[in-house]
Parts: structure tokens; sequence; C-alpha cells
């Protein structure tokens, strides 16, 4: 048995901090554990995406695998579908549901940068620091007000991924191999691959900095057979999330990710548009908000303050109270929720790496740090992104360019843990540390001292922009009011919109620099303690909880700017419930129509899809098809619906509208043109490309009519368009992933289905017997069907499931196997060496 001494020893080593990570989280979640939630907005819209998907599990007592409810229909791949076989999610994955959200999401991501950190053999109390720089990393509290729950999830993981490589080279193969299969599992399995792709890009580099490590040191075998049992690692933990992934790669192309079919018939392009890819793109002069987060002004939707400097502007106009409509941010992404602070005390640490750590182990990290922030910038280094997204594999797969500074979210905490472990140890040269210390507080305090004093000097503020854009308002403002037209003769605007942007530019400017002294005072706090240690003044333990401490103060009075408890409400305030207009619609018993919501974006809004089948929905991965018919038919319809709208409506079988009365009520607007759930057509038009195809829209009669391409064309050749044909067809039973009609025709014709085509899945049945369909009106189904009465079935499954299954299931078992393996190898290990310890006792 342990004595006591070791006992209080194991816990200060494993107990203590993992506590400390908890209550750190409980802390600033408090209200989480007095039952208040977030208003969370993703997670609002995630509800709304799988409320028919889990709507159909609880009914039919099967995952659908497609939900009707979003964008006409699509599968739910990318949404909310269960693999059962997926037993690592369902096992080891379960273990971060011990503690709700949101504050496990903070409390996990502690803890697993600081099991990284112990597995790149980081001392303990420098790995306490970094996992508290890390876990309260102002993004994460971003994207936690944000709902963004997948990408909070993958980053939690990674940490432990790329620790488990560098343990399986640097330490233990098998082990570090086995962990690498449990962790990948995990981290792929969380569901953001974009996350994901971006810490492959890590490993990569780090892959390269050990390749070079090893043909210096002549162990190129040793390094050939770990890279081998990594690689094995890696697929296996990517195969125990096989099914998810593959049924994502098969049904990717179908999507905006895989690129529009107009764009690539056009101009050959495939993958994302590279403008919609970069549209949120960190600005050069706003990476510094890494190291002083108001330098930009903070979030898009803070405004200037009441008494501030724009207020004293236009108070002799009377028009003080604009300041607080006004946007303080001035950078150059379209919107954030504010910025990426990373803490000035953590910053200066990672510098400091620079300088202590000994040999090349810090220049990957610095190298891929470069390269991400660079690859922020996005459109403002186009030259760099033109270049990773035509040549670098699988990068124009991905949008939201700025999102690759996860990197550096990760590798400034490693850098400043890194940069504390080697300061603590023995072998460290105090006098070099020392003037390390120097160099980094003068390069990190420095720039912050210069953005004090000079901000206004260094950088306009927007101030230019500004002046154009208040000018064009108080024109437009003056035109409106008796007697503006003198004024604006006079020029009142023009010196209105100077003297508004001057004075925003000012008060920018003051709040900048008041988050540089901030910054400054936790730079030279961090600084002095440091100095003090390396000059033997004060004791390594009170060292490590003074820069922790301060790590911790510095990260969460930003981050209770952006995500204050003030933001939890009552969890009845959060849930969506049907209004009078939604019962209605809900009473309406007929079967598979739709629903266009034009109270809210309908295309960027997921809420309608709680209640109703609807046209609209909100996905970054929707069907490319539809999209196309969003953005030439449908895009405007918020402001008005011209007859190639009310065309497109009608095919899909929009049944109401809901739209806002001139009251500022919700009210129910009719669509009685509506084509039905299906229908029979009179007329066939062929087509030889996806343009002609979707123009043809605009000049037929959806309700008689319908464009087929021309690959089809057999398929359409034997109908009957005869004066005297007759036919009805029905839609009797719906389901998500199963729709039965019946239907009576006097001869051979084309029914039209109001119902996505995706032949990824779909498949269709005659009295039975499967039989071929194709696609109409550029979205959706069409099937050529015999005189007579008879019945169509449509079923959804994803293809080859049970054996893409299997594939996920022997992966998991292989993981869990060799997990338990090392686990009892080391039990057998530590038991062995303690007889021998014993038997040299006697």
């Amino acid at each position: 048995m342990m004595n006591s001494s070791k006992i209080a020893s194991w816990v200060l080593r494993w107990v203590a901090p993992v506590a400390l990570f908890f209550v750190v989280a409980a802390v600033y979640f408090a209200p989480q554990f007095e039952g208040r939630v977030l208003a969370q907005h993703d997670v609002q819209q995630y509800q709304g995406m799988t409320s028919d998907i889990l709507d159909s599990r609880e009914r039919y007592g099967e995952d659908p695998q497609w939900t009707g409810r979003m964008f006409g229909g699509m599968p739910s791949y990318l949404i909310n579908t269960y693999y059962p076989s997926e037993w690592i999610k369902h096992s080891v994955g379960q273990v971060v549901k011990v503690i709700d959200q949101p504050a496990s999401f903070v409390f996990f991501a502690m803890v697993a940068f600081w099991v990284m950190l112990l597995l790149m053999k980081v001392r303990r109390w420098p790995a306490v620091v970094g996992a508290l720089g890390y876990g309260l990393s102002t993004y994460f509290f971003l994207i936690i007000s944000a709902g963004h729950i997948t990408k909070m999830w993958a980053l939690v993981y990674a940490p432990l991924m790329v620790g488990a490589v560098w343990y399986a080279f640097k330490r233990n193969r098998w082990a570090g191999a086995a962990l690498t299969a449990l962790f990948t599992a995990l981290q792929v399995g969380a569901g953001h691959p974009q996350i994901t792709y971006y810490f492959v890009l890590v490993m990569g580099a780090m892959w390269i900095a050990l390749l070079v490590e090893a043909v210096r040191e002549g162990t190129l075998r040793k390094f050939a057979l770990t890279t081998a049992a990594v690689a094995l690692a890696g697929v296996l933990g990517v195969g125990a999330n096989f099914s998810p992934l593959w049924y994502t790669m098969q049904h990717q192309p179908e999507t905006i990710r895989g690129g529009s079919e107009l764009a690539v018939a056009e101009d050959g392009a495939e993958g994302l548009d590279l403008q919609y890819a970069t549209a949120w793109s960190y600005g050069r002069t706003e990476s510094l908000n890494l190291l002083v987060p108001n330098l930009m002004g903070g979030a898009s939707n803070e405004t200037f303050a009441a008494d501030g400097a724009v207020a004293e502007a236009l108070r002799p106009y009377g028009l003080q109270q604009v300041a607080q409509q006004l946007p303080r941010y001035w950078g150059d992404q379209p919107y954030t929720a504010g910025p990426t602070y990373l803490g000035a005390a953590a910053v200066l640490l990672a510098v400091l790496a620079c300088f202590v750590l000994r040999g090349r182990a810090k220049w990957w990290i610095v190298a891929i740090s470069a390269v991400a922030l660079l690859l922020s910038w996005g459109k403002n280094l186009m030259w760099l992104t033109e270049l990773c997204f035509n040549y670098l594999p699988a990068y124009d797969k991905f949008r939201t360019v700025s999102m690759i500074q996860v990197i550096v979210q990760w590798s400034v905490p490693l850098l400043a843990a890194l940069a504390l472990s080697r300061l603590s140890d023995e072998e460290c040269d105090r006098a070099k540390a020392e003037r390390g210390l120097y160099w980094a507080t003068g390069i990190v305090g420095g720039a912050c001292l210069v953005i004090a004093l000079f901000a206004g000097s260094i950088f306009d503020f927007g101030a230019s922009e500004a002046e154009a854009m208040m000018t064009e308002q108080y024109r437009q403002m003056l035109e409106y009011q008796q007697g503006g037209s003198q004024y604006i003769a006079q020029g009142l605007h023009e010196e209105l919109g100077l003297r508004t942007a001057e004075a925003m530019a000012t008060e920018r400017a003051e709040v900048a620099a008041a988050d540089a002294w901030r910054s400054l005072a936790f730079v030279l706090v961090v600084a002095a303690m440091l100095w003090l240690y390396l000059r033997g003044k004060v004791k390594y333990v009170v060292s490590m909880a003074t820069v922790a401490a301060a790590v911790l103060i510095d990260l969460v009075a930003v981050n209770l700017r952006y995500l204050p408890q003030e933001a939890f409400v009552s969890a009845r305030r959060t849930e969506v419930q049907p209004n009078e207009v939604d019962k209605y619609i809900m009473a309406d018993e007929e079967l598979g129509f739709r629903v266009l919501n034009l109270t809210v974006s309908p295309f960027n809004d997921a809420t309608t899809s709680y209640f109703h089948r609807s046209v609209g929905g909100y996905h970054g991965a929707k069907l490319s098809r539809y999209q196309d018919i969003i953005d030439n038919y449908l895009s405007g319809v918020n402001y008005g619906i011209d007859s190639t709208a009310q065309k497109v409506l009608d095919m899909l079988n929009t049944k109401y509208l809901i739209v806002p009365s001139e009251e500022g009520y919700v009210s129910l607007a009719p669509n009685p043109t509506q084509c039905g759930a299906a229908w029979f057509v009179d007329r066939i038009y062929l087509t030889d490309s996806p343009r002609d195809e979707i123009d043809a829209l605009a000049e037929i009669d959806p309700h008689s009519e319908a464009v087929v391409d021309s690959r089809w064309a057999e398929e359409v050749a034997e109908i009957d368009l005869s004066d005297d044909f007759t036919a009805e067809i029905a839609l009797t039973e719906y389901r998500p992933n199963y729709l039965r009609y019946d239907y009576e025709a006097s001869g051979t014709g084309v029914a039209v289905f109001s119902e996505i085509y995706y032949n990824k899945g779909w498949k269709a049945y005659l009295d039975g017997e499967e039989v071929p369909y194709y696609r109409a009106n550029y979205i959706l189904r069409a099937m050529t069907l015999p005189a007579g009465k008879h019945t169509v079935e449509w079923r959804f499954r994803a293809p080859a499931f049970g054996r893409v299954e299997a594939v996920t299931l022997c992966s998991s078992i292989a993981i869990l196997a060799g997990v338990v393996a090392v686990i009892v190898a080391a039990v057998l290990r530590r038991r062995n060496k303690k007889e021998n310890s014993d038997s040299d006792e006697r």
C-alpha cells in the first residue's frame, strides 16, 4: 500500500490539476448548474434541422437517413445519422457527458491539452498553464456562444491526437500508436472535417521535422517503423468513423462543397467558389488582436459609448443617439462575434520559447503557426490563398479560411508551456534564459506600448470608409427631411460625415490603446515574475502559480465581454414553440406540401423546419442543384415573388407562405397554384446542358410541362401525349424515407414528383418491383409510368450500409483491443518491476 506521502504526491500530480480545471469551468459557467442555458443560435438551428429525423426515429423505430423538412429534402449524413457500429463514439466518447455543456467544453479542452503536454514530456505545472491558455482562449467562448458544437468537440480532441503521435515517435511506439488510433477516432468522430484537416497539416509539419531529425541522427529505420505504426493507427482511427466519412464523401460532390454543375459546365471550376470560401478572411492588421483584444473594436454588434467621442461630436447637431447605432468594429470580416484573443501573457511566453528552447524542436511549431496565420488572411493575401486553393489537396473544400487560426490557438499555449518547462529544467542556462526574457518582453511588450502610445498615428481605424459611409447616410437622411435639400446644398451631410468619421476613429483608437495598456500590464507582470524566478528571488511554485493566475485572469476578463453569465436564460425561453399560424398549418392533414417562411431569411434559417416541410433551411452543405435554384429563382423572395419564382414554388408544392403583416404580426398566405405532391405532365422538353435545363424553368408551365436532360430521352420516348390522356396520382403515405403514391392512368405517362432527386439511396418501386426513374425540372424526380391502376413507392437507404458498417465495426474492435493490450502490457510491466524490486530487497 502507498504511504500518505505517496498518496499526497499522487493527488498533487494528477487530481489537483483536474480539480482546478473543473473549478475554473464550473465557476465561469455557474448559471448552468442553476438550470439556466445559453440561447445558442446554431444549437437552435440544429434542433430545427434534426426535428424531422428525431421524430421519425421515435415514431417508426428506425433511422431515416433523410430529412424532408429542409431545402425540399436532403440526406441526413451531415446533420444527424445514427451509425450503430461506431463503438468508440458510443463508449469512450460518452465520457465527456459526465458534465453537461457548455462547462464540459472548457473543462475537457483543458484536460485534453494538459494530457497532450504530459505526453510530450512537459513538466506538470507548466502543462497546467498551457492547458489554461488553451481552454480559456477567447475563440472557444465565441463558438460556444454561437453554438458551434461539433467544432468545439473537434478542438477538444485535436490536442490528444497530436500528443499521441508525438508520444509514439519520442517515447513508446506501440502505446503511442494505440492512443493515436483512439484519439483519432474520437477527433474524427466529432464531425468537423475542417478542424481535422487543419490538425492533419499540423501533424504533417511535425512528421517532416521528425524526418529531418531522423536523417541527421541516422535513425531512419526506427522512424520508418514508427511512421508505419502511426499510419496504421490513423487508418484505424478513420476506419472507426468509416460510415459517416464514406457517406460524407459520397454525398459531397452533390453539395455546394463539390461546386455547382453550372460552374463546372461553364468554366470547369470544382469545389467551393474562391470568393465564397474567402468571405471570412482575417485582416492583416486584425491579427494583432491575438495580443490586443479590442484593437479592431471588438465584435460587430458592439457600438460606441453614449458618452464617448462620437456622441460628443454629434451632440451639437442633436444626433448623439446615433453613436449607439454605429459599429465599433472596423476589421475586414463581414461579421465577427469577437476577437480571437490568445492572452498577452501566453503570447509573451510563446515568443520566449523561441529564445529558450533548445535545438530545432520549436521551429516546426513556429513554421506551421506562421503559415496558418498567413492563410487566415484569405483574400488579403490572395496569392498564397489561391496557391493552396488550387494545389493543396482538399483545401478548396472548406469555407471560412480564417478558421485555420485554430492552429495558432493551439501552438501559442503549447510554446508557452514548453518555455516554462524549459525554464524549470535544471539544465537550463539561466543567464541565456534571462536574455531571452528581455528579448521576448521587448518584442511583445514593445508592440503593446507602441499601440498604446501611437495607435492613432499608425492605423486609420476605418476613418476613410466611415467618412464615405456616413456622408451617404446623412445625405439620405436629409433628403427625407423638410428643407433637407438646402442643407445638402450647403454640404451639411459632408460636414457630418467627416466629423462622425473622425470621432469614430478617435474612439476606436482610445479603446485600442486602453486594451494595449492592459495587455502590457500582463506582459510586465509575467516577465517580472519570471525574472525574479530566474534570479532565484522566488520559488518555482510561486512563479508558476503567479503565471497561471495571470493567464487565467487575463483570458477570463476578456471572455466575459463576449460570453457573460447574463447570457444564460431560463430553458423555457430557448424553446421554439409553434405560433397560431404554425398550429393552423400543422392541422392540415394533406401530405407532402411545403411551407415558405418569409418572416425570416428563409435560406439561412432552420426554425421553420421544427414544424414544417420547409422550402428553405440552414446548412453549410446543401445540395448544389438546390442552391442553383435559390440563386437563379428564389434569392429575392423576401422582396417579392415574380412569375418565375412562383413557378418554382408551385413545383415544390408550396401550399403556404408565412409572411409578415403590416402590423408587425405573422400572417398566412395560401398558395392556390401549388402543383401537388405529384402530377402527370402533357409535354416534355429535352435539354443538353445544366444551364439550358435550369433556364427552361422560366419558360415552362410546371403544371403541365417538364424539363428533362437529354440523357434520359429514351425514358420519355413512349409516353402518351394524346389529348384524351387522363391520369390521377395521390400521395397516400409519407415518412421521410418512404413515400407511397396510388395512381390511375389511361396510357403511359410521365409523373413528376415534388421530391428532390437524389439517386444515391432513393429507389423507386412499381407494384413492389424496382423500376428506373430520372430527374425533371432540374431538381425533382420523374418516372415513366404504365397505364392502369398501380402503386408507386419510394424508399431511401444509404447504399451498401451493411458493408460500410462492417468496416467501421472491425476498426472499432481493433482499436479497443489495441488499447486494452497496451494497458495490460503496462500493468504486467509494472507488476514485474515491483516483483523484481521486492526480490532485490530480500
